[in-house]
């Protein structure tokens, strides 16, 4: 768990985006990202796990469509015409923006009228931007490490603990934090099925920066657009994996508070990779 800048309680700016050397909140607990294509791993998996869709189901890559009534594009417009599930997860790449005049940036997940987040089906969700991992969706970096850990643990989501036993002033172990489940969120069916996917994400796709030679990893990256009038291309590049994908040692989420125009590939992917190679090698 590191983030930079860092804790410090003697901060005096208790926000996300922190001073310039420290912040009051603990960025992979507290702080609030768009996980952008990221988040594509859970919209997988829900459409695998309700048995409607495989891997290699075929879907309508053409762009634009309308989703709840909202219109959505393909990165500059370009329709791909008929493509699998995990073609689409493999070259995915930035969403555009299209965002309407006056929308720009991440929205409030709640409704500024309740103070409360919009009621599931809500007309004012914005379903397919939320889908892709925006549209005010927000999550912490511990929540999409999580979401790997999951997929590489056959379906089952476990309870994060940040320490592992309590020792005494003597060095005697008084308790000790054993591993506990939270809950199945997905059949293990459905968790080796994305792990493919994000291999594939790895191999050929839009993760190919996070190569280690003799490790098999997966992955997905995502790039999500954080604009404001005076960066219009400000992004917030985010890479999750877990690693080896056949034999899960590590899972990892990188998120960037923000970039001028980076990618998820280029930018936050090789923090996972450096912080991979050196778990992995300190393990074998």
């Amino acid at each position: 768990m590191y983030a930079n800048p860092t804790y410090n309680d003697n901060t005096s700016n208790p926000g996300q985006g922190c001073g310039a050397k420290d912040c009051l909140v603990n960025r992979v607990t507290q702080g609030q990202y768009a996980p952008g294509s990221t988040f594509k791993i859970v919209t997988a998996t829900a459409a695998i796990d309700s048995g409607m869709y495989t891997e290699n189901s075929v879907i309508n890559g053409n762009s634009p469509i309308t989703v709840s009534g909202v219109p959505l594009n393909n990165d500059g417009d370009q329709s791909w015409g008929p493509q699998t599930l995990t073609t689409a997860m493999t070259y995915s790449t930035k969403p555009p923006l299209d965002y309407p005049s006056g929308q720009i940036g991440i929205s409030q997940p709640w409704s500024s009228t309740t103070g409360k987040p919009f009621p599931p089906g809500s007309p004012d969700e914005d379903i397919g931007r939320i889908g892709i991992g925006e549209g005010g969706l927000l999550v912490t970096p511990l929540q999409m490490a999580m979401v790997a850990s999951a997929v590489a643990d056959n379906g089952t989501l476990m309870k994060p603990h940040m320490i592992s036993r309590v020792v005494n002033p003597d060095g005697v172990t008084v308790s000790t934090v054993n591993p506990t489940v939270e809950s199945q969120v997905m059949k293990p069916s459905t968790a080796q099925a994305v792990t493919r996917m994000m291999e594939k994400v790895v191999e050929e796709g839009t993760g190919i920066t996070v190569q280690i030679p003799g490790i098999t990893i997966a992955g997905k990256t995502g790039t999500p657009q954080i604009p404001t009038p005076a960066e219009p291309q400000r992004t917030q590049p985010a890479f999750v994996a877990f690693a080896p994908a056949q034999d899960p040692k590590i899972a990892i989420a990188v998120m960037i508070d923000q970039s001028n125009g980076g990618y998820g590939a280029t930018v936050a992917a090789p923090v996972a990779k450096a912080v991979l190679r050196v778990l992995l090698s300190e393990g074998s």
